[in-house]
């Protein structure tokens, strides 16, 4: 549950960094600012519905800043730690307090397994569930997809392993609750994906070349 509701002050400042957010992922691949909303959207129904107290500005700031760090960047890999020290240099320049700002960008570091440094606090938490509940069912596939480089073979095969696993590491019961249905699809996906790649190798491996009887047996030119 919130602590307490947001003050005048919080909620312009969010609008201003709403409008930065937007106007950076405009032109992004897969996390674009739908992406950024959702992620948002889940994380306020996660911290309504569990019984431990989450500040909601640090909550907010911290989903719409999340995946800050990819923009500008060939890959995500450290996305996390580069969009920690993004949002803090932002809200530098604002009234917010040196404490808040380190709650924030240790949010946005931990929200992902690349940084490989797992969350610890409930908003820390709340945000690794909600971002990962948006890489779930069919929408979070395509958007895993988009972007990466590679044979769609191998890129559907990475997505798929990681997908599988996503589910389970949700720290949340509400967060388990709203990812039901989405896992039972994200299943689905996975399993027509397989058996497209399996049907896709088999029919590559039993070409039938045009090639004539006296070719294969050496026959041609004698």
């Amino acid at each position: 549950m919130f602590e307490r509701k947001l003050t005048r002050k919080e909620v312009e400042l969010i609008k201003e960094i709403e409008t930065f957010i937007k106007d950076k992922h405009s032109q992004a691949q897969g996390h674009d600012y739908s992406h950024v909303l959702q992620v948002t959207r889940y994380a306020i129904q996660i911290a309504e519905a569990i019984p431990d107290e989450v500040n909601p500005f640090v909550l907010i700031c911290a989903a719409l800043f999340h995946d800050i760090g990819r923009i500008g960047t060939i890959t995500g890999v450290l996305h996390g730690l580069r969009g920690a020290t993004i949002a803090d240099e932002y809200l530098e320049s604002t009234w917010v307090s040196a404490d808040i700002r380190k709650k924030i960008s240790r949010i946005i570091t931990r929200h992902t397994p690349t940084s490989m440094i797992p969350p610890q606090s409930v908003e820390e938490k709340i945000i690794y569930d909600a971002d990962a509940l948006d890489r779930l069912g069919l929408m979070g596939m395509l958007r895993g997809i988009m972007g990466k480089r590679g044979s769609i073979e191998s890129i559907l095969t990475d997505r798929m392993q990681k997908r599988e696993d996503d589910y389970d590491k949700l720290y949340f019961e509400e967060s388990q609750r709203i990812g039901e249905q989405l896992q039972a699809k994200t299943i689905q996906v996975i399993s027509r994906f397989r058996e497209a790649l399996d049907k896709h190798a088999e029919q590559i491996a039993h070409i039938e070349w045009p090639i004539a009887r006296t070719a294969v047996s050496g026959e041609e030119g004698e």
